[in-house]
């Protein structure tokens, strides 16, 4: 058998460097974006969620809960409600169950427009989440000047938990609502805190030691 020539020998090699670069070229296009950048193939990360509104409600985790203080504050009282709910309200507030309601009010003798309420009845067979999404929705159409701060879904106490505040309008003024309603065994608990706008910072404090305090 004759040798190949030299001559010959490029031609083969020549054609063979043609074929690795057509596949090379085939194989980036595969993996090239529109754009002609190479990484195609890696996702885009997803637009953040936005802040909570009436079209938006996010899903992250609460903070740890503090811990419930082991003696009761000056100034406040243990008190327990519908539902085995118990949970701290101002010495001097008087409470009582509302009528054809499932939880308890507790008003501020000096500033009627200030109060607590707190109960517990049977869960229904919906998610938590699910129920106060409707609340939210019904409370929205009735009352003017509605806005939603915050309708979250979290975890609390190693329950299921939503967070609801909100603002609306009344004859007495702007009110601002802060709540924590939570699922434990076959009970849904509310804590429930109203006060005029202009009054909340007073009102914080109290709610904040009653939601300290709120179990189970």
């Amino acid at each position: 058998m004759s040798q190949p020539t030299s001559r010959k020998i490029a031609v083969i090699a020549f054609a063979a460097n043609l074929v690795v670069c057509a596949l090379i070229g085939t194989s980036l296009l595969l993996i090239r974006s529109p754009s002609g950048t190479a990484d195609a193939a890696v996702p885009e990360p997803l637009p953040s969620t936005p802040a909570a509104s009436t079209s938006s409600i996010p899903t992250t985790p609460s903070e740890p809960p503090s811990s419930t203080p082991a003696t009761t504050p000056a100034g406040f009282k243990d008190v327990s409600g519908p539902g085995g709910v118990v949970t701290r309200i101002p010495s001097n507030w008087q409470a009582k169950v509302r009528d054809g309601k499932t939880d308890t009010q507790a008003t501020d003798p000096a500033q009627p427009t200030s109060f607590l309420r707190y109960g517990g009845s049977q869960s229904p067979s919906q998610p938590l989440i699910d129920v106060m999404r409707n609340a939210e929705r019904n409370f929205s159409t009735q009352y003017l000047g509605y806005k939603l701060i915050t309708l979250q879904p979290q975890t609390w106490r190693e329950h299921e938990a939503v967070t609801w505040s909100f603002e609306f309008d009344t004859p007495d003024g702007r009110k601002h609502v802060e709540s924590v309603y939570w699922r434990a065994g076959q009970n849904d608990y509310v804590l429930y805190a109203s006060a005029l706008a202009s009054n909340w910072p007073a009102m914080k404090e109290i709610y904040t030691t009653a939601y300290d305090a709120a179990q189970p």
